[in-house]
């Protein structure tokens, strides 16, 4: 009896080695067949995903009509003087276009400023007070929106139009969107958009500046188009564009559709225009036109 339990012992620990040894040459030859034979993969390349999100941009490329709203810029506010003296902002911004200054206070506090996508907004929405609690402090990160708003408030303490712009997805399933900066540069004429949470601008083929509506278009018609982190030499756009090319779908992602608040000051407005394609239903009322949201506003 003894030497029957032994040997179902036996049988069972070979036959467990045989599953092992199975299990590993099963598991050798798949790997082997995937290396030299390959197979298709349910995973997206970087090429698939742009063209997934080129196509619905395409879909979506012409706006509903809109308002001819007027947006509003305040360059008058009283925590404007505070802003200058407490972080000497204009030292930093130093002398040329209006992109050149909003570009170096970008890439002063971009790294300064920590991200925090779960952020809850707990901080009242103005750039002294964001400042107090999140510069140079790992711990108390904000979100995209918080940093937009102090990039903005210290564009307008030096007399620059700039603007927060949140550009979103197409899925109303998608609960993640983005939130850029654009100013006014008066050499260009017209708005070129800066990232601050990426410290990235956009170019096109000819490393001229974007605004947030020309990489929308371009995107959507498989236009060159790519991001620029603060530093980066410009000489080979396409292989910036293969290195910032996570950044580059991301953006992309979000141009569906665009928000605009209705004033520019310290803070926001409570009430925000919608910039939304005719294809997409919408009951919502403050609709603006593109032409309001292209057009210079210098008067």
């Amino acid at each position: 009896m003894e030497k029957t339990k032994v040997n179902i012992k036996k049988a069972l620990l070979i036959s467990g080695c045989i599953i092992l040894i199975a299990g590993l040459l099963v598991s050798i030859g798949f790997n082997i067949y995937q290396a030299f034979f390959g197979f298709d993969s349910y995973l997206q390349s970087t090429e698939q995903i742009y063209i997934m999100e080129a196509g619905i941009l395409r879909n979506n490329l012409e706006f509903a009509d809109g308002s001819d709203y007027e947006l509003k810029y305040d360059f008058s506010h009283e925590n404007y003087e505070q802003i200058k003296s407490k972080y000497n902002i204009e030292a930093t911004a130093k002398n040329g276009t209006e992109f050149e200054k909003a570009l170096r206070l970008m890439d002063e506090y971009a790294p300064r400023l920590t991200h925090e996508s779960y952020y809850d907004n707990h901080i009242a929405m103005n750039a002294l007070d964001l400042l107090e609690y999140s510069l140079d402090n790992k711990r108390q990160g904000i979100n995209c929106r918080s940093k937009a708003q102090i990039l903005n408030e210290m564009c307008l303490s030096l007399g620059i139009y700039a603007r927060k712009v949140w550009i979103m997805p197409y899925s109303k399933y998608d609960g993640d969107c983005h939130v850029v900066n654009e100013v006014w540069d008066s050499s260009l004429n017209k708005w070129v958009m800066l990232d601050i949470t990426n410290n990235e601008y956009w170019v096109d083929e000819n490393n001229t500046p974007l605004s947030v509506l020309e990489i929308r278009s371009k995107a959507a018609l498989n236009e060159f188009c790519t991001p620029v982190e603060v530093g980066d030499k410009t000489s080979n756009l396409q292989g910036l564009k293969q290195k910032h090319i996570g950044d580059f779908l991301y953006i992309v992602k979000n141009m569906v559709y665009t928000e605009y608040c209705t004033e520019y000051t310290v803070g926001e407005s409570k009430e925000t225009y919608l910039l939304i394609p005719k294809n997409i239903p919408s009951e919502y009322q403050l609709k603006i036109s593109k032409n309001s949201i292209e057009c210079s506003p210098i008067k």
